[in-house]
């Protein structure tokens, strides 16, 4: 029997986000993220971590000016909750760079937070908001327990694409651990769990707010646990 906080997925309902499934909004920030991103890289100067510093801090300015735009309170939602959370992914990766040594992130020009780019400190938001809006749409269409799916496949998908194409760049690069076509197996099982919790972090964004802060602060702390884990058995 379902109740009125529960859904026929088993999850509780979600959270009030007007506008965050509207998939229209999101093809723009997406296409248009990409067209200036591919331009901005392309620049000879200035520093290649300066450039991507750029192209982070516009990514946050394109999601806040769509969403007062198109009337997206939703979008607002996920960004306050996101953002935050991006902040503290700082934490796993200097670990993994200054304690484990597996991540290494090359000298680009940007400013540091301890071993770790400051770019890196928003990246996270750019990586998990599109994961979050594919959830809403497909939950909004096909259920709760699609939208869960979708967002673990999808999440799976970038993580390979972004770890492949990171030392390209270069953003960052594994060092030390086993690599497939340059990807590195032990963190993607972290980063698929990351993105089905972030996305169930933002659709419960209605409860109390300490409990969404707790959420936040949590998650990155539960992530480096996981990659330590994963380190463990395919690192």
């Amino acid at each position: 029997m379902l109740t009125p906080t529960t859904t026929r997925g088993g999850l509780r309902a979600p959270a009030s986000l007007p506008g965050l499934a509207r998939p229209r909004p999101a093809l723009v920030l997406l296409g248009g993220t990409a067209v200036v991103a591919v331009a901005v890289l392309a620049l000879p100067a200035p520093a290649l971590g300066l450039r991507v510093t750029a192209i982070v801090v516009g990514f946050h300015l394109a999601v806040l000016a769509l969403a007062r735009w198109w009337a997206l309170p939703g979008w607002r939602t996920a960004w306050a909750v996101l953002a935050a959370l991006s902040v503290l992914m700082v934490l796993p990766d200097w670990f993994l760079s200054a304690v484990l040594g597996t991540l290494t992130f090359p000298d680009t020009g940007a400013p540091y937070l301890g071993t770790v780019p400051v770019f890196m400190a928003g990246m996270w938001t750019m990586a998990l908001f599109p994961l979050v809006v594919l959830g809403a749409v497909v939950e909004q269409r096909r259920g709760p327990s699609a939208g869960l799916v979708a967002v673990a496949l999808a999440g799976l998908a970038f993580f390979v694409a972004a770890e492949w194409l990171a030392p390209h760049v270069p953003l960052w690069e594994p060092v030390g651990v086993v690599t497939v076509a340059g990807v590195a197996p032990y963190v993607l099982p972290a980063e698929v769990v990351l993105s089905v919790a972030a996305w169930l972090l933002v659709r419960g964004s209605d409860r109390p707010q300490a409990w969404t802060a707790v959420g936040v602060l949590a998650l990155p702390f539960a992530y480096l646990g996981l990659l330590a884990t994963g380190y463990q058995v395919l690192g």
